[in-house]
Parts: structure tokens; C-alpha cells; sequence
């Protein structure tokens, strides 16, 4: 899978698509409903989505009978799993249970920056 995607990044680099383009084409993309059932990214509409089963550790703050099972399991020393569903194609995370999702360099940046006028 990480050859495909790094298949795919190359193949982006052949054809001088950088984030900000790939951006405005999925924009502009018409969103075609798709009638064969399948779980496709909601960005690319590709079906080659990855579910990894991961540890679901982000519990606290939660409200609601599967939160609170995860937190008696917790306490009892059971893991709880969740899944991670990611998409292989465009790298799309469509469920986070943990918030691992990667965040952006531009929202690093503007955060960065929203920090520091609070601060002030």
C-alpha cells in the first residue's frame, strides 16, 4: 500500500500538482453519487480504503454507553478497539477514534500564529 501511495506521489510530481491544485480540482469536482454501495472516500471517491483496529485511548470527555464501557473496561484493564479508517488513495482519514489525524503545515501555522495574539 505505501508503494502505491508513493506510486501515486510521483506520478503528482510528473504532472506538477501540488497540494493547493489538487485542492481546487476536488472543489470543482461535481460530486456524483455513486449507486454500488461501496465505502469510498468522501474526498477522491476511491473504494481502497484501509481500517486499521487500534487501541481507542482517547476516552475521557466522552458522554454517551460506549464511552462509558470503554472507561470501565479501562479501569479493569481491557483495551478497547476502535477502528482507524484511512484511505489509501488520497490519505484521507475518515474516522479518527483517537484524534491522530495529521494536522496540515498551513493550520500548524495559523494556530501558531493565533497562539501568539492571544498572548498579547
Amino acid at each position: 500500500m505505501k508503494v502505491t501511495q508513493s506510486k501515486i506521489k510521483e506520478y503528482l510530481v510528473e504532472r506538477n500538482l501540488n497540494e493547493s491544485k489538487i485542492e481546487k480540482l476536488i472543489i470543482e469536482n461535481p460530486t456524483s453519487k455513486l449507486e454500488d454501495k461501496l465505502e469510498r472516500c468522501p474526498r477522491c471517491y476511491s473504494d481502497k480504503i484501509r481500517k486499521n483496529k487500534v487501541e481507542w485511548t482517547n476516552t475521557d470527555g466522552g458522554i454517551g454507553l460506549e464511552d462509558e464501557i470503554a472507561i470501565a473496561d479501562g479501569i479493569s484493564g481491557k483495551a478497547t478497539y476502535k477502528n482507524e479508517v484511512v484511505c489509501d488513495v488520497c490519505d484521507f482519514w475518515l474516522e479518527d477514534p483517537n484524534g491522530e489525524k495529521p494536522v496540515p503545515f498551513s493550520k500548524k501555522i495559523l494556530r501558531g500564529i493565533w497562539e501568539f495574539i492571544i498572548r498579547i
